[in-house]
């Protein structure tokens, strides 16, 4: 049976980021309306490549 794999918060997060991931995550903030990613636990405007890269995949 394989394990799955969790994310991990990046060693330089900052107090402020992981203040705002917790906070968005708690009171459900839409994900258009975040400034922070949950899915690449960074702040949203450092991983927008990523998402264009990703969604150049899934439209392939």
């Amino acid at each position: 049976m394989a394990t799955p794999t969790v994310r991990r918060i990046p060693r330089d997060a900052s107090d402020e980021l992981l203040r705002k991931l917790h906070i968005e995550a708690a009171w459900n903030v839409p994900l258009t309306e975040r400034r922070t990613c949950p899915e690449h636990l960074n702040w949203r405007d450092r991983c927008t490549t990523q998402h264009r890269a990703d969604a150049e995949v899934v439209n392939r």
